[in-house]
């Protein structure tokens, strides 16, 4: 469905009374940044490859197929106010906010009453314990913004422009949105709080990836509250999903001749006309030449008024995003976390030096250190333009690498990559200020390229000697510039290196004695490929631990032992699979040991495997196609043929024979040679595959 990428996506709320339709202005916002902001361009490329490395690895049906992690977002909500006291009706209370989230997390939970579709999606929010100065907090903040111009009177302008722009309400007040995701409840969007009647926008989102600025979600204080649509709608925006009427309009179908880059990009939602109404509609879908279906109709991401389901293939593209370089940050964020290592946290030592860089480099986005992974955590950033050169992120707790001395750690960076690059890192183990190349440099790169590369990272290990100085936050330093290969002057020689195109950014790192901290997981994975069940562990240390025992059940509450393997003493990445465990519910989890022989345990993963497997035996195809089950159908399916331009040339109802293989004779339709799309309905199972008609 058609592909669109990141920018500005407002999302539309409509009461059952509602008559019509407010459009979106992503065109107009989004074509503006792609023509002015080389930047832009490049994010937009690099999620769309990112996305299609996901389909790759997951050949033959191309649908993203993402391990099962349940990611656990922090988020704080912002109420701008209009100087109404707590639970006056621009200011929800803390228990309204709270129960919004609740009701927001049993829907991607799977555990509202009355869902279908996907269920789980194995993500969920969580109003922030830590704000950040790394204070405990209740995740809600309350401003008064009645002091900005036209608030009060009209709200935030979005197709009117009679109130304020988002820009001024998000300004008041943001946390770091790399580490929180923030949302700003407001009085009124176009003048109109929501409360009386017919077409208005509830609230507006963006993409993953947008600018820091602009990141995050405004909703009417009127949508915030359980059993509103709102909320779970635009969260779906924040982690990649578009409408499924994505690319139409109310008398124009979306294109959907691939359906993994066009329109939504989903494959199990039908190409639908944007709603008139709320209604969910029934009787034939024109777009696919079939009945509308509940994929669309119940859809959350849809304007109807009946939403109770996400798809597995939204699930999917969800997960992704959550694992993705534009989301992961939040889930390793200590927004959310129950302990930190250091209270009360300390600056660390002033750095002898403060690279500065020249005026060029600050002209424009030719270079710039993106963020870097290290110790569990993730730094996000920008361009040295959009940076403004230097950047000092010692001060933010919630940037604190935690580290054990004696352990080692992978260490990865993501320069820019407009042109051939340069990273050069170093850790002052010994606080005193001063880098030192010969025992604090942990990476060094010359002429990172080819240039303009999509998502290019570079990594190293670092070992954490063991006389580092423990338990006093220290700092990091990662400086970037353009390669030697454009000119032998650009040479990092060391930390205090002024750049010519590049960056330096410094980071806290706290190193603790290694009798501290047991073993931590980066992430534990479960997913299925073919029949298989893969599972993959990471962790972050592994201190005191034997070896780990890899445990299956299939009720969840009776395990026994699958796969067993050693602990390597440091940061590490393990694999296993069980292969073909047949149809049904299975659960995993690692039983770990420690060489004291005290055991702890993971959290349980689950994954279900259907019991049809549909695999093409003709592809291409002349007069026949021919089907293949894993087991023979017990239901009636109906089998539709879609050219490229999202007609259906032939359908046909097949109904149960006792065979495990379905033959379509198309010697006598009209089906020209060219590419095509086989979709198979049987029940809740939807299922589609390109395939080609030879001459």
């Amino acid at each position: 469905m058609v592909n669109r990428f990141i920018f500005f996506l407002f999302c539309i709320f409509l009461l059952s009374e509602s008559r019509g339709q407010v459009t979106c202005g992503f065109d107009f916002f989004h074509k503006k940044a792609l023509a002015s902001d080389p930047a832009y361009r490049k994010m937009v490329r690099e999620q769309k490859q990112y996305l299609q490395q996901q389909q790759i690895k997951n050949k033959p049906d191309r649908n993203l197929r993402v391990s099962a992690v349940q990611y656990t977002i922090p988020v704080v909500v912002h109420i701008v106010h209009t100087g109404g006291g707590i639970g006056s009706a621009y200011n929800p209370t803390d228990l309204q906010i709270q129960n919004a989230i609740n009701d927001l997390n049993t829907i991607y939970g799977g555990t509202k009453p009355g869902t279908e579709g996907v269920g789980d999606l194995e993500i969920r929010f969580a109003l922030a314990t830590r704000d950040p100065l790394c204070n405990n907090s209740t995740g809600i903040t309350r401003t008064n913004g009645s002091g900005i111009a036209n608030y009060v009177s009209n709200g935030v302008n979005v197709n009117q422009s009679g109130g304020t722009s988002q820009n001024n309400v998000k300004n008041l007040i943001r946390w770091d949105p790399s580490k929180y995701y923030n949302i700003w409840v407001v009085n009124e969007i176009d003048n109109h709080d929501g409360t009386i009647g017919g077409s208005f926008v509830g609230g507006f989102a963006y993409l993953p990836g947008a600018p820091a600025n602009l990141d995050g979600t405004i909703m009417l204080a009127s949508q915030m509250q359980a059993n509103q649509k709102t909320l779970p709608h635009e969260l779906g925006h924040a982690f990649g999903l578009y409408h499924p009427f994505e690319g139409g309009t109310t008398t124009t179908c979306p294109a959907n001749a691939d359906c993994t880059v066009d329109g939504d990009e989903v494959c199990d939602t039908d190409p639908v006309y944007q709603p008139a109404t709320g209604v969910c509609r029934t009787g034939t879908n024109t777009c696919a030449g079939s009945a509308y279906h509940i994929n669309t109709e119940h859809n959350y991401m849809n304007y109807t008024n009946c939403a109770t389901l996400f798809t597995a293939g939204q699930k999917n593209r969800v997960l992704a995003f959550a694992a993705s370089p534009y989301r992961y940050s939040l889930s390793l964020s200590w927004g959310s976390s129950t302990s930190y290592p250091l209270t009360p946290y300390v600056n660390p030592s002033p750095p002898s030096c403060v690279p500065a860089t020249a005026a060029a480099g600050l002209a424009g986005n030719y270079a710039g250190l993106m963020g870097l992974e290290l110790g569990g955590q993730m730094m996000v950033s920008g361009t040295t333009y959009t940076d403004g050169g230097y950047r000092d992120g010692t001060g933010g707790c919630l940037n604190l690498i935690q580290l054990v001395r004696g352990s080692a750690y992978t260490l990865s960076v993501r320069p820019l990559g407009s042109n051939y690059e340069q990273v050069r890192g170093w850790i002052d183990y010994n606080n005193n200020g001063i880098f030192d190349n010969s025992t604090e440099q942990i990476i060094y790169n010359n002429n990172i390229g080819p240039p303009d590369p999509l998502d290019i990272s570079v990594s190293s290990t670092v070992n954490v000697p063991m006389s580092a100085v423990t338990n006093t936050v220290l700092r990091l330093r990662i400086t970037e510039e353009l390669g030697t290969i454009h000119n032998t002057s650009f040479l990092i020689t060391g930390a205090c290196y002024n750049p010519e195109y590049g960056q330096a950014e410094d980071y806290p790192v706290i190193i603790m004695d290694e009798s501290v901290l047991p073993v931590s997981y980066a992430y534990f994975n479960a997913s299925v490929q073919q029949r298989d069940v893969i599972l993959n562990w990471k962790t972050i240390s592994e201190l005191n631990a034997s070896h780990f025992i890899l445990e299956k059940s299939a009720a969840g509450k009776s395990f026994q032992p699958l796969h067993q393997v050693n602990a390597r003493g440091n940061e590490s990445v393990y694999y296993a699979t069980d292969k073909d465990p047949g149809a049904g519910i299975w659960y995993y989890r690692i039983r770990q040991v420690d060489l004291d022989g005290a055991v702890k345990y993971s959290p349980v993963r689950v994954v279900q495997i259907g019991s049809a497997t549909i695999r093409v035996l003709t592809n291409p195809f002349s007069s026949e196609i021919r089907l293949q089950l894993n087991t023979p159908l017990k239901n009636t399916a109906r089998i539709k043929l879609i050219s490229s331009t999202g007609k259906t040339v032939y359908s046909v109802s097949v109904k149960p024979t006792g065979d495990d293989v379905i033959r379509l004779d198309l010697s006598t339709a009209s089906v020209p040679a060219g590419i095509y799309f086989i979709e198979y309905r049987s029940g809740e199972t939807v299922w589609r595959e390109k395939l080609v008609r030879a001459n």
